[in-house]
């Protein structure tokens, strides 16, 4: 367990792209620190010394790649002392990382990035320095706590003679044998040995302790001529067995043997052409217990193999069936060793293990379909990299249960023209199943097409047009272990009955999680209904203290007139951005659960009756970068709601529970109705708000409307405008709320900052999280006021229109 978080005075690095080393101490996940190189580093200044016994990282992008660092310690910023070296992230979650070292008395902490799995970036969202946790330098109970396992086996020296004891997943994860497979003191490597005595296979007379590569639940298999497949070990051979001194520590394997391997005999290193052929010498005085790198690339029929990072060899081979092994092989059994007992064995500890493929692995088939029962056929039959490519017609559809593609070979159902294969009839439910694409095809039938338990399924480029006869969810992600779903890039078009287009729910308890919507057209829903008609809903009242990491980003909403909430959120931990929102009636609601994130969306009214923005209740919310104009509701439907509760921090569920400590900053009001509303509606007022850097411009009304009086507010830097009947609506200093015009300009369906507004430069600087504007500009220098930083720099993002979204965007 990491010792309590050690205070963290600042941080500098070797360099950024913009993304600087404040972002990792913001608490914002969405922010970041990134430099590209071999050897850059991020530091952290501690003030004076202090004991740390770890550090807690969060990747960028952690879930889809792994990063490989060092980790060092000094008490004056200029000699320093590593504490873990080679490590790497697991390539599994976005969250915070545990990463234990003996405590140790330092002023700064060190991360040291060589890059990652996919480019020579180091990119860290956060990162917390842990104070003493016992000196020992961490413990843990099985090797999957240190290396990432999640598509290995492990194949052991023991059980019945050419029956060998091999444990795969999910029993992998909290399995560990003593000696032959377990975890070093330090927790900073996993020690796998092999004795003489050991149980061989039949295929073997040497006995291992050893992993095999895998592709979910499924035995790796891949192609030296397609694809780019890489393996990098961080290992020490530690022990070689009596009379013949030989391991083999890290292998390409084939269909029926061994390829290539590092293996040591003696002093030499050697990479071998086939299981034995001593192909190069890579070193003749290796020293037991001394840390390297061995690394595999295959590509184009070519195997080349590196040494700490230097190409040692190119062999050319082309085969099928391949794999990595990683681990302990010995290469003597009792035949040639003595003794031939427990202990005479060779052994490998492994610090760090990482395997990526990459490019057309060519692994899977392609199954054309015409019609229905085919298509039934082809679900039923479908393995990793499978292409299901249904032909112009209109089908029937049924569910497809435990359907497996992996990252690099997913299961993909395709039109083979796009918008020309209709689904008409039937339901589909992707059920218990993994990395599934669904692409191209035209949805008019009447069932919900559902996403249950399953994780990494993707709908993409496809139209919904549903048939509606009564209230009908048109696509909802549910169940317990639902995770990494997508769907982007679809047409939802003409919803006029209730039930939403997109609905994530989950279990009973839990929402699915890290599931992203993106670069949709959502367009033509409504009439008006009093509920139960959102475009997306995120979550449900009896889960909202579940956290969903849900992200709902570069979507585009047009007359979605349904209810009044455009979308609903009802969990913690989720983030909606980019997304714009054109003549649509309600808001952007975050109605249950804490920790909402909102920016960097355009909100546009058009002028259009009962169009608004923004509204929440909860804890801890930020909204800012977002451009608000030409919206006429109020009260519900104000451009910002900052509402009131009927709960405060405990009560029903379904309640309206009272806002605390939202953070509203850098956003821009222009010509709307009602721009900024403090508790229209319940009793219990919202407390500990903050509301800095603002602009506001209309000529009606109060633009900063407190219909309820906040509870400790904080108001800074903020520009008001009021016009023609408005007035500011509040009384502040000079400094909270400056009454002055922002020069703002027409750019095409919103206002900017003029070139010579007061905004300009004029920010408080407050949020370390601001670190761009709406446009996708950094701010830099003195931040300006409102969502837009004045800039030369190029536009990124800006409001979507119908070519930026759906089927045929780029």
């Amino acid at each position: 367990m990491a010792g309590p978080p050690v205070a963290v005075v600042g941080a500098m690095a070797s360099g950024h792209d913009g993304n600087v080393p404040a972002n990792t101490l913001d608490n914002d996940l969405t922010t970041r620190w990134s430099a590209e190189g071999d050897g850059v580093w991020i530091r952290y200044d501690l003030g004076s010394a202090q004991t740390v016994g770890s550090v807690s990282i969060a990747w960028h992008k952690g879930d889809t790649r792994t990063a490989t660092f060092d980790v060092q310690l000094s008490g004056d910023g200029s000699s320093w002392t590593t504490a873990l070296a080679r490590k790497t992230s697991s390539g599994g979650t976005v969250r915070h990382e545990n990463y234990d070292f003996a405590d140790t008395s330092a002023r700064y902490l060190r991360v040291v990035g060589y890059g990652n799995t996919v480019n020579d970036w180091t990119s860290i969202t956060e990162a917390t320095v842990n104070g003493a946790d016992g000196g020992g330098g961490g413990t843990c109970a099985y090797p999957a706590g240190v290396l990432n396992l999640a598509n290995w086996y492990i194949g052991l020296p023991i059980g019945a003679e050419e029956s060998p004891t091999n444990v795969y997943q999910p029993q992998l994860a909290t399995y560990s044998v003593d000696p032959w497979f377990v975890t070093t003191p330090n927790c900073d490597a996993v020690r796998f040995r092999a004795a003489v005595n050991g149980v061989t296979t039949s295929g073997s007379s040497y006995p291992r302790s050893e992993l095999r590569e895998m592709s979910g639940t499924a035995k790796a298999s891949w192609s030296s001529t397609s694809g780019t497949h890489t393996m990098v070990v961080d290992q020490a051979i530690t022990a070689l067995p009596e009379d013949k001194p030989h391991v083999v520590a890290g292998q390409i394997h084939d269909g029926s043997d061994d390829v290539s391997v590092f293996r040591l005999e003696g002093g030499n290193l050697y990479v071998t052409n086939g299981d034995t052929s001593h192909h190069k010498l890579v070193t003749s005085n290796y020293v037991l217990g001394t840390r390297f790198q061995a690394k595999f690339v295959v590509s184009g029929g070519q195997i080349k193999a590196y040494y700490n990072g230097v190409l040692q060899t190119t062999i050319s081979k082309s085969f099928t069936g391949g794999y990595f092994k990683a681990g302990a092989y010995t290469q003597a059994n009792c035949t040639n060793s003595t003794p031939c007992d427990t202990g005479n064995y060779g052994e490998v500890q492994i610090y760090g293990l990482s395997v990526t493929h990459g490019g057309d692995q060519g692994a899977g088939r392609t199954v054309d379909v015409a019609d229905s029962a085919q298509l039934q056929s082809a679900f039923a039959a479908a393995q990793a990299g499978d292409r299901i490519v249904l032909a112009d017609g209109r089908y029937s559809i049924g569910k497809m249960t435990g359907r497996h593609g992996t990252a690099a070979a997913p299961i993909t159902v395709v039109a083979a023209n796009r918008g020309q294969a209709v689904v008409d009839d039937g339901q589909l439910e992707v059920a218990n199943s993994s990395y599934v694409i669904f692409e191209g095809l035209k949805w008019t039938n009447s069932d919900t097409l559902k996403i249950t338990s399953s994780n990494n399924v993707r709908l993409t480029r496809n139209h919904f047009r549903l048939t509606e006869e009564s209230s009908l969810k048109w696509v909802i992600i549910q169940g317990a272990n639902s995770h990494h779903n997508r769907v982007d890039h679809n047409l939802f078009e003409e919803k006029h009955q209730l039930g939403n287009f997109i609905t994530i729910d989950g279990s009973d308890t839990q929402q699915s999680q890290h599931d992203l919507i993106d670069h949709n057209h959502f367009r033509n829903i409504g009439p008006r209904a009093t509920n139960e008609m959102e475009a997306i809903r995120v979550g449900w009242s009896g889960i909202s203290r579940s956290s969903g990491f849900t992200v709902v980003e570069s979507n585009l909403f047009e007359n979605c007139d349904g209810d009044p909430e455009i979308i609903s959120v009802k969990s913690n931990d989720n983030i909606v951005r980019y997304n714009t929102f054109r003549t649509s009636q309600g808001t952007l609601s975050h109605r249950h659960g804490n920790r909402g994130t909102f920016h960097g969306n355009f909100f546009l009214g058009g002028g259009k009756a009962g169009t608004g923005g923004i509204r929440v209740y909860g804890q801890d919310h930020r909204i800012y970068n977002n451009h608000f104009e030409g919206l006429t509701g109020t009260g519900y439907d104000a451009a910002l709601q900052l509402d009131g509760g009927d709960v405060d921090t405990s009560g029903a569920l379904s309640a309206h529970w009272r806002v605390y400590r939202a953070t509203v900053a850098h956003n821009t009001f222009v010509d709307n109705v009602s721009n900024i509303e403090i508790g229209a509606n319940y009793s219990l007022a919202p407390v500990d708000l903050v509301i800095t850097d603002n602009v506001v411009s209309g000529s009606q009304g109060r633009l900063f409307n407190e219909r309820k009086a906040p509870v400790n507010a904080t108001y800074a830097g903020n520009i008001a405008w009021p016009t023609g009947s408005a007035t500011t609506g509040v009384t502040k200093s000079a400094d909270a709320v400056r009454t002055v015009d922002p020069l703002l300009v027409r750019d095409g369906s919103i206002h900017r900052i003029g070139a010579a507004s007061p905004a300009i430069d004029s920010g408080t600087g407050r949020h370390p999280f601001v670190t761009d504007d709406l446009d996708g500009q950094a701010r830099t220098g003195g931040a300006d006021v409102g969502a837009d930083e004045r800039s030369t720099a190029p536009v990124t993002r800006g409001p979507l229109g119908a070519a930026d979204v759906g089927p045929t965007a780029p």
